[in-house]
């Protein structure tokens, strides 16, 4: 089985561009963080009222697209998607390298990185930060293990992937319940707020993968079967459908109640509306649906990486209109009560990123590129080709 997945060459001139690439987004993000370290948050665009900025929205969606992307390992040990075998490696060294450029954004914005180590030993189990420590972490060995699984042990590859399949769940659903369970963040607060985010990381994790993998194909010369492309489309067509039910399910459910009645209008029509239309709806769910749906772009694989790249981009979108506008809108500290104050009651919060939040956040996608890119160049993750089998073809096509 190892003589079909094989290292590439690295050493194209083209290698070494992208290298310098990503070896410069890490070296800018880390000038960011010891510019923010000796100076202070005072340098970002963050406030009293807006905490989590730029680099929280990398962070985050780093994070929420590490678990998505296990989905081909995922279709190939759980769901016995036989095809796809030939992608486990590529999909559970993925999650790690997209996990450690969250992670590494994450600790660097807290403000005293240095004193992680009083979280860790004075831990409060009940805030679900706490909890996502073991999230993190145990997500991160299942992945290792299920990688090292496929590499050495077969026979236990079943057991591994099955444990990061569950597990990749309770992590999405851990980040997303961060926001879901803050009652006084009307914006944030709800129920579906867990499963959409499960359900961005589906959809933004097998878009990853898409534009990944036919990169990868591509600049290396190797041989990718446009019929698993296609079998990728309509799995992110599955998943962007189901993204669309859960936001309109969230609208119909909050409508009912008057208590959200300001909130959703303020939503809708209020100071990030563009944000959420244009970012959330339009590039991340409409535009995707509506190139996968053509009959001609559907069908192309370069309609399918348009269409993925604009999936990525509206996961970008989500995270931030979830981060900014949850805090922007007027912070209703003690919900059912009447308080009055001098300080900012009823004020929208405002927000402007700086290009030093830009930089540390872009370090982030640095250090996953750098991982994904020394990866495959010292290890066999990638198939010499990627085939489907003899007679095979995809259900449905557009």
């Amino acid at each position: 089985m190892i003589d079909e997945f094989a290292t590439i060459e690295g050493r194209s001139p083209g290698y070494f561009k992208l290298l310098a690439v990503m070896g410069l987004l890490l070296l800018l993000g880390g000038a960011a963080f010891v510019y923010i370290e000796l100076n202070g948050h005072g340098v970002t665009g963050m406030n009293n009222s807006v905490v989590w900025g730029l680099p929280h929205i990398f962070a985050i969606s780093l994070l929420v697209m590490a678990s998505g992307s296990l989905n081909l390992g995922s279709m190939s040990t759980i769901f016995a998607v036989k095809h796809f075998k030939q992608f486990g490696r590529f999909s559970a060294f993925l999650a790690i390298v997209l996990l450690a450029g969250g992670l590494t954004v994450l600790t660097l914005d807290l403000g005293r990185p240095d004193r992680m180590l009083l979280i860790m030993l004075h831990m409060n189990f009940t805030s679900m930060f706490t909890w996502n420590v073991f999230l993190y972490s145990g997500f991160t060995v299942l992945c290792f293990l299920y990688l090292w699984s496929m590499f050495q042990y077969p026979q236990y590859t079943k057991a591994a992937g099955s444990a990061a399949f569950f597990w990749r769940f309770i992590l999405t659903t851990g980040t997303g319940s961060i926001f879901g369970v803050i009652q006084a963040r009307e914006v944030f607060h709800s129920a579906i707020t867990a499963p959409t985010f499960v359900a961005i990381s589906l959809t933004s994790g097998t878009a990853m993968s898409i534009l990944l993998l036919v990169s990868s194909f591509h600049l290396t010369g190797r041989l990718l079967d446009t019929r698993l492309v296609h079998a990728l489309r309509n799995a992110l067509i599955f998943f962007l459908l189901l993204v669309l039910y859960l936001l309109i399910v969230e609208k119909f459910t909050k409508f009912y109640s008057p208590a959200f009645y300001d909130v959703e209008q303020w939503i809708l029509t209020g100071s990030y509306a563009w944000l959420y239309w244009g970012g959330v709806v339009l590039t991340g769910v409409v535009l995707p649906l509506t190139v996968l749906f053509n009959s001609h772009w559907g069908n192309q694989v370069s309609g399918i990486v348009a269409a993925s790249s604009l999936t990525v981009v509206g996961l970008f979108c989500f995270v931030g209109f979830v981060l900014v506008a949850g805090q922007s809108y007027p912070f209703n500290m003690f919900p059912g009560y009447e308080m009055a104050s001098v300080f900012q009651d009823g004020m929208e919060g405002s927000y402007s990123p700086t290009l030093v939040e830009l930089l540390l956040g872009l370090g982030g996608i640095g250090v996953s590129g750098l991982l994904y890119l020394l990866g495959i160049r010292f290890f066999r993750l990638l198939p010499q080709k990627a085939t489907a089998p003899e007679g095979w073809d995809v259900a449905w096509h557009p």
